[in-house]
């Protein structure tokens, strides 16, 4: 997205352009999901959800991929917001509706190996495609459109779903019973409103700060010899994502044992450690340590994050609805990327590539308030 919002509306307001993309789109997964939960638990289905979601997904990659104008790619972007939103919802409820208490972290943290293998598994490919555009929209419709038949055809509908009928009101949420529920949410969005002040700027903070990719003998660049920012980047979030997955893992079946607050407080704080040394850093390898370094505490948080958002669920029968709710603390901070992207245009304009510090600074900052806050949480260990 970055390329090729870059290429459809230049370099002078790229920042802004693409935070404010990604930011209006996200008012779909903040608004709708509550509403699909409700919807997912009263007539008890979870499958039809996820699949005509994914088909609307995919007709909007479609869109994005031949768009020829920002206001073509604005509209594909939206659908794919639509139907994912529509498609995960439900999805996210199957693990509380399916997975016994005792073994959510355990569980979670194969779900959270998953999700980031996958973004390995696009790394590799990006290699193996040479940075090919149109190659990488085709190998992510493809393996959506795989995988989620995969699911459909596979996953039985909980059998104790159909019994919810209430439609909640925000005093709900305010609740005693939602008191874990609240403390968990916001840390979430606090941890969530850190990555997104820096994740989508990264190809753009390779291009102006590290400039050139170089690992030992190992250089890399387009044909032509310039610099290629694309694949750096790729190299990056791979290594960040096996460190990851790793720990997802590890990081999972432990919180079992001893907790899961502890670890969503060092992953946090290794999380916070890592965007700070990339505030400071100019040369490509340092900037992977603080890549393998952020991936450490990125792997632990989502995985063990997870289980812990689903340990705090008071009423399973409300389980997808409470889930679209909490889903909003992954979303809510998107709003605020365009926000992020100009105070990024604004820095780099005041000084030479003086946005970014700033941007690494605001994650910092959030990363340990959500690791603070974390403690607040009562009822799970």
């Amino acid at each position: 997205m970055p390329a090729d919002v870059t290429r459809l509306v230049g370099e002078a307001n790229k920042g802004a352009y693409l935070g404010w993309l990604a930011g209006s789109a996200a008012l779909i997964p903040l608004l709708l999901p509550p509403f699909l939960g409700i919807w997912s638990d009263r007539i008890g289905k979870r499958m039809v959800f996820l699949l005509w979601g994914t088909v609307v997904n995919l007709l909007g990659l479609l869109v994005m991929m031949i768009s020829p104008s920002f206001v073509i790619y604005v509209l594909g972007y939206l659908m794919v917001q639509l139907g994912n939103s529509v498609a995960s919802t439900p999805y996210t409820a199957l693990i509380p509706d399916t997975v016994p208490a005792d073994d959510k972290g355990r569980a979670s943290g194969v779900m959270g190996f998953f999700q980031l293998f996958s973004q390995i598994a696009g790394g590799v490919a990006a290699f193996m495609l040479g940075g090919s555009r149109d190659g990488q929209y085709a190998v992510v419709i493809l393996v959506l459109a795989i995988t989620t038949l995969i699911t459909y055809l596979s996953t039985k509908e909980p059998k104790t779903l159909g019994k919810a009928h209430e439609f909640p009101k925000l005093s709900t949420y305010f609740s005693p019973a939602y008191r874990d529920f609240r403390w968990v949410f916001l840390t979430r969005a606090l941890s969530e409103t850190g990555r997104f002040a820096v994740q989508p700027f990264l190809r753009f903070y390779l291009e102006d700060v590290i400039r050139i990719f170089a690992v030992g003998g190992l250089v890399i660049a387009h044909a032509d010899g310039k610099p290629d920012a694309g694949l750096a980047l790729t190299l990056l979030l791979v290594l960040l994502s096996v460190t990851a997955a790793i720990t997802a893992v590890v990081s999972g079946g432990l919180s079992d044992k001893v907790g899961k607050r502890p670890i969503v407080l060092v992953a946090s704080l290794a999380m916070a450690a890592a965007a700070g040394g990339f505030a400071f850093s100019s040369n490509y390898p340092i900037a992977l340590v603080f890549g393998l370094a952020f991936g450490f505490g990125y792997g632990a948080f989502v995985s063990v994050d997870w289980a812990l958002g689903t340990s705090v669920l008071p009423y399973p029968e409300h389980n997808a609805r409470d889930m679209g709710v909490w889903h909003i603390a992954l979303v809510f901070p998107q709003l605020f990327q365009g926000l992020f992207g100009q105070i990024l245009d604004a820095g780099n304009k005041a000084s030479p590539n003086g946005g970014y510090p700033i941007l690494f600074g605001i994650a910092v900052v959030f990363y340990v308030l959500g690791g603070i806050f974390i403690n607040q949480v009562r009822g799970v260990k």
